[in-house]
């Protein structure tokens, strides 16, 4: 198994200047042998599918990973707007359904429903998503409790469907019936390959495979020293506001943190200082290098990070993490369960 790389795209509070950060970034991945980016969706970032569209001209080889809530747009809808991404790209999108309980996003959008709910919504939700993607699939008359089609696919293309990526904080028979890669919370690693195994488990059940992703925040530096220290001055940097804004925490708390910086370290180097928020890979470069490669050890063939600022660091991830990576024996490249 091979290990794909992703980078998050940053919120940019100035779409207008942001639409020429967001090439930089993107060019930047593709010239570091990166396989990916992660276009997120949500409060204080633009239409995911747009943002695609756009960076589609200016890339030739990343996968696009483009997240999207299923209450932004009805299944077929998506299902014919993911096959015209898929169609400009190349086939080149990998389509992620965020679990908007988590986020509180679902209200934005005006859905009230409880939890069992959702996960009845989602399941017709997917149920008709994966149908529309099938490029030999019928047309598809459907009436469930949430959605009443009829005739709907007409105008689908013969092109092969995109990855589908779904929270490992949805239900495992939701995962296990319709997921290519479940998006994992990183976590200590003893506890994270429990996860694994239990949806391996349930993915077994339905007769398939299943991939695995994770997410984290990204501190690198030469030596371990250095790495700390800015880690301690990132902490302090968010006591200004930014995070209490985005409702991650109390900005004192977070100033207090920053004094006892290594005390929020899960496992050597994977450190959460902030509930709510991906844990940092935190560390010399070796040791970045050791915990992605204990992290693909467990199964985890996707890891999506983030950093700032976002150019400089993908050109370290290249230059120095990736061919030590290699060197180890670590193929980089697209993960073969997605």
């Amino acid at each position: 198994m091979s290990l794909s790389i992703s980078w998050k795209l940053p919120a940019i509070l100035n779409a207008v200047s942001g639409v020429g950060a967001w090439i930089q970034i993107a060019q930047a991945a593709e010239y570091a042998g990166l396989d990916g980016l992660f276009i997120p969706s949500g409060p204080g970032y633009p239409e995911s599918f747009t943002v695609a569209a756009a960076l589609c001209a200016h890339t030739s080889r990343l996968k696009l990973t483009t997240s999207l809530s299923t209450e932004v747009m009805l299944p077929a809808a998506l299902a014919a707007a993911a096959q015209s991404l898929q169609s400009i790209s190349h086939g080149r999108l990998r389509l992620h359904l965020p679990d908007s309980e988590q986020n509180n996003v679902r209200r934005t959008f005006g859905e009230l429903l409880n939890r069992d709910q959702r996960n009845e919504r989602i399941g017709e939700y997917l149920h008709i998503l994966s149908h529309l993607l099938k490029p030999d699939s019928e047309p598809l008359d459907f009436s469930g409790r949430y959605f009443q089609l009829e005739n709907a696919g007409l105008a689908r293309h013969d092109i092969a469907p995109p990855p589908l990526l779904l929270d490992d904080t949805l239900s495992p028979l939701l995962i296990a019936s319709h997921a290519d890669q479940c998006l994992l919370q990183a976590d200590h690693p003893q506890r994270l390959a429990a996860n694994l195994q239990r949806l391996r488990d349930a993915a077994g059940q339905q007769s398939r495979s299943l991939g695995f992703a994770t997410r984290l925040g990204l501190i690198v530096r030469d030596d371990a020293e250095q790495a700390w220290l800015e880690a301690s001055a990132w902490l302090e940097r968010q006591s200004a506001g930014p995070l209490d804004m985005a409702g991650y925490g109390d900005s004192r708390v977070i100033g207090l943190a920053a004094n006892a910086v290594r005390r929020f370290e899960l496992y050597p180097n994977i450190w959460q200082p902030v509930p709510g928020l991906p844990p940092l890979l935190v560390g010399s470069i070796d040791q970045v290098v050791a915990r992605l490669e204990e992290l693909h050890a467990l199964g985890i063939g996707h890891v999506l990070l983030e950093s700032w600022p976002s150019v400089h660091e993908i050109l370290r991830l290249g230059e120095q993490v990736l061919p030590r990576l290699q060197a180890r024996g670590v193929e980089i490249g697209e993960s073969t369960a997605c």
